[in-house]
């Protein structure tokens, strides 16, 4: 898949006002491509809230224990956050050329233990967009 030069400028900015630590930069060009050319800004809007959703969860119950106080509630919350994610993410490839479809299946919709690991990494990626976002809304 062909990223546009106006696709891989933001996803460079996002980068570079991250401290370079996007997590999977291609894969959120990808998406944000993907959704430019369907046209499709409100589902980037849904992978950047439910990615920031999801890397919040995931940050709080990874400094817990199954006997923490409320850690079934975190484990429900990421749960139904990392399916959110998930749909997002599937409801792009509906269009998407088969390369691009099978890849993302293999590596964020499948059934697998790699797979929570990835969808994490990109919502930290998602997380980053957002954060910026809010940032360059309040002019600070």
């Amino acid at each position: 898949m062909t990223i546009q030069n106006d696709t891989a400028a933001v996803v460079e900015y996002i980068d570079t006002q991250s401290g370079g630590n996007l997590r999977k930069k291609n894969d959120l060009a990808t998406l944000l491509e993907l959704a430019a050319q369907q046209g499709n800004a409100d589902v980037i809007a849904r992978l950047a809230f439910d990615g920031t959703s999801l890397w919040n969860v995931f940050g709080i119950l990874r400094k817990q224990t199954p006997q923490s106080e409320g850690y079934k509630q975190l484990e429900a919350e990421f749960a139904s956050s990392l399916a959110s994610f998930r749909e997002g993410i599937a409801s792009l490839m509906e269009n998407a050329d088969e390369g691009v479809l099978l890849r993302f299946h293999d590596i964020y919709l499948a059934l697998g233990g790699g797979v929570i690991r990835n969808l994490t990494d990109l919502a930290h990626d998602f997380a980053k967009f957002k954060e910026l976002q809010n940032t360059l809304r309040r002019g600070t």
